[in-house]
């Protein structure tokens, strides 16, 4: 497990040449700030542009929550989401760590389990999985079309 673990936080560190990456042509993709009971979180969303006049962005789009793996939302994490937004889905993935720590400086995986994972709780992740889905429908995404990946 260590070796995976160590071979994956290498593959996440700042994007290279060999990096693939996911235009943003025909996308409106951001960081985020997400209000949760606690405090905002950050995040980040992709959602497909405007067509059209008069049309709001990501106007009516379904969801789907991208979940982090314990590497946070690194380029990997944002990709998925500008690839679910190409697709037409206004996709956002919360940043589930926050309050425990910063894991994109962290790059041993025991470390990041002992130190920030383990004390996640898990009422604190589906409050912010809650909040996420209430930024979402208050930009306008249909919610009642939800969907939820691992990224």
């Amino acid at each position: 497990m260590t070796a995976l673990g160590s071979g994956f936080a290498l593959a996440v560190r700042p994007v290279t040449a060999a990096t693939i990456t996911t235009s943003p042509d025909g996308i409106d993709a951001a960081e985020i700030k997400i209000s949760t009971p606690t405090g905002d979180i950050p995040g980040y969303r992709a959602m497909p542009k405007a067509k059209g006049k008069g049309k709001a962005k990501g106007k009516g789009a379904p969801v789907v929550l991208v979940v982090q793996e314990i590497f946070g939302v690194h380029e990997h994490i944002r990709d998925v989401c500008r690839r679910l937004a190409k697709q037409g889905y206004f996709a956002v993935a919360p940043e589930l760590y926050a309050r425990q720590g910063d894991v994109s400086k962290m790059t041993d995986p025991k470390e990041i389990m002992t130190n920030v994972v383990a004390k996640v709780p898990d009422a604190q992740v589906l409050g912010d999985l809650d909040a996420t889905v209430a930024f979402a429908k208050t930009a306008g995404a249909d919610v009642s079309k939800l969907a939820i990946t691992l990224g």
